[in-house]
């Protein structure tokens, strides 16, 4: 799945406010699908869908039926990695701990214009997110002809949590410890954290032998 294909589901009670985004991803030349639920109980409807197979969440806090906490407890239920970014005209600090400590949120913003840009900045970053998460399977041309590596047998096989799974495939394609924290949205300490776990777990002492032990666990020809 490509990054244009990943859907995204908003939830906002106000048709200004809808407006508004829409007219924003637009202008950010964000054309994933959209999809529009204009109260908590709706997106509920929509998340249990598996035709619309939603990948980030724009969910406002207060909704009428059911409110957006109850909505954001619903979606990681469903799908614990799908990406949710939470909005409110009412911020509190309370609500933004419980949302993004306790209950999974990737981003917690307020709604103003003059928050438009940090939201689609937000977007931006939540559609690269589920991109990578959705990765499990990478095609490339071998020695002797096309491969695939399938990364859900290292997952199983060496009992690799999703986070560290993510740091995998970044080892994989080359990236340094700065350009995994920044994939990630984490710091380089946690980085080098993951990495001395992920080393542990698949007995490897560095990164070109973890690659060939992801090659010789993974890799299936066609």
């Amino acid at each position: 799945m490509e990054y244009a294909e990943i859907p995204i589901l908003l939830v906002e009670d106000s048709p200004q406010d809808v407006s508004i985004i829409q007219r924003s991803l637009k202008k950010e030349h964000i054309e994933n699908p959209l999809y529009l639920a204009k109260d908590g109980q709706e997106a509920i409807n929509f998340l249990h869908d598996e035709t619309y197979d939603i990948g980030v969440l724009i969910l406002d806090i207060h909704l009428p039926k059911i409110n957006g906490i109850e909505v954001l407890k619903t979606a990681k239920s469903i799908d614990p990695e799908m990406v949710v970014i939470m909005l409110t005209s009412q911020a509190t600090m309370e609500t933004a701990v419980q949302s993004l400590r306790h209950e999974g949120a990737f981003d917690y913003l307020e709604k103003s214009k003059d928050d438009l840009p940090q939201l689609m900045e937000a977007i931006h970053l939540a559609i690269k997110k589920r991109w990578l998460s959705s990765q499990n399977q990478w095609t490339f041309e071998g020695d002797e002809g096309p491969c695939v590596i399938d990364m859900s047998k290292v997952e199983k096989g060496y009992r690799i949590s999703k986070r560290e799974l993510d740091v995998v495939k970044c080892l994989c394609q080359g990236d340094t410890n700065r350009t995994i924290a920044e994939k990630l949205f984490i710091s380089e300490l946690t980085v080098k954290v993951h990495l001395k776990k992920i080393f542990e777990k698949m007995d490897v002492h560095n990164r070109s032998t973890l690659i060939s032990k992801v090659l010789t666990t993974a890799l299936i020809r066609e």
